[in-house]
C-alpha cells in the first residue's frame, strides 16, 4: 500500500469520512444526516434509553454532564438535543474516538468536549463535579465495576445508567452465554458483601470494530449486588425502566439514579 492511497481524490463529501472506518461503525446514523455507517444496526442517535432518561430528575437541558464511553457519539448527540449546557465526553478506545470526531464535525455537536483517555483514570483525578453522569454500555466492560460506581457516586448527583448483570440461573441456561464466565465470587467493600464474576471477551477481541473495555476481561456485577452498593453511595431515588433477563448478550438494566 502506498501512501498516496490515503489521499481522497474526490470533492468533499461527510460520507467520505465515514467510510473511512466502513464496516466498523456500530451505530446507525440519524435519519436526515445524508450518510450510512455500516454495519451501523443499533439506532444510538435515535435512542428511546435517552429518551426515557431526559424524563427523570429534572432531565438534561441546562445540564452539565459527563459521558462514560461516548462510542460514535449517538447519545452525546441526544444530550444536546435535549438541551444539555455542556457535555465531556470520555472515550478510551482511539479508533471509536476518531469515529466519535467524524459525527461530531458531521452533525455539529457544539457543545460536547471529546476526550480520549481511560474514564477511570478520569473520574480518580478531576475535582470537576456534573449534573449527570451518563454510563451507557460501560459498567460491564470494567474490570473494577463498583468502584467505577464509586467514582461516579463522588462528581454527580445523577446517574443514567444501562448495563449488564450476571443473574446465574439464566447465563447457565444458554450454552453461548456460560462459556464466557468464571465462577462468581463474593468480594467486601465497605463492610458489606457483593457478588461479582469474571467476563472473557475470547473471539471479540479479533474484530477492528470491537467497542469492549481496555483489557481481555471484564467482571460482572449481580442486579441486587449493584443497586445496593448504590444506595450505600447515596443514590436513594432509583427509578428502573427496564429489566430484561432475555437480552441476547446477558441480561440488562435501565435505571436512573439520584441522591
Amino acid at each position: 500500500m502506498s501512501i498516496l492511497d490515503s489521499y481522497i481524490t474526490t470533492a468533499p463529501n461527510p460520507q467520505s469520512a465515514v467510510d473511512l472506518f466502513a464496516g466498523e461503525w456500530s451505530s446507525q446514523f440519524p435519519q436526515g444526516s445524508g450518510v450510512v455507517s455500516t454495519p451501523g444496526t443499533a439506532p444510538l442517535f435515535e435512542d428511546p434509553r435517552v429518551t426515557w432518561a431526559n424524563t427523570m430528575f429534572g432531565g438534561f437541558a441546562g445540564k452539565t454532564v459527563l459521558e462514560l464511553g461516548p462510542l460514535e457519539l449517538g447519545h452525546t448527540y441526544m444530550l444536546q438535543q435535549f438541551g444539555a449546557a455542556s457535555i465531556d465526553s470520555v472515550e478510551a478506545n482511539s479508533r471509536a474516538f476518531m469515529k466519535c470526531l467524524i459525527a461530531k464535525e458531521i452533525l455539529k455537536v457544539d457543545r460536547a468536549n471529546l476526550m480520549l483517555g481511560n474514564f477511570v483514570e478520569y473520574l480518580g483525578t478531576t475535582q470537576k463535579q456534573y449534573d449527570w453522569v451518563v454510563a451507557s454500555g460501560v459498567l460491564y466492560h470494567m474490570q473494577q465495576p463498583l468502584r467505577v460506581l464509586k467514582l461516579i457516586a463522588e462528581h454527580s448527583t445523577r446517574l443514567f445508567l444501562w448495563t449488564h448483570y450476571y443473574d446465574k440461573s439464566v447465563i447457565r441456561s444458554s450454552e453461548v452465554l456460560r462459556a464466557k464466565f468464571d465462577e462468581p465470587r463474593m468480594v467486601d467493600r465497605e463492610g458489606e458483601k457483593y457478588e461479582i464474576v469474571k467476563y472473557n471477551y475470547l473471539t471479540a477481541l479479533q474484530w477492528q470494530g470491537f467497542c469492549g473495555g481496555p483489557a481481555a476481561d471484564a467482571t460482572w456485577v449481580t442486579k441486587e449486588s449493584m443497586i445496593r452498593f448504590l444506595g450505600v453511595q447515596g443514590f436513594t431515588k432509583i427509578e428502573i425502566a427496564e429489566d430484561n433477563p432475555n437480552h441476547p448478550n446477558g441480561p440488562a438494566i435501565l435505571l436512573c439514579a439520584q441522591k
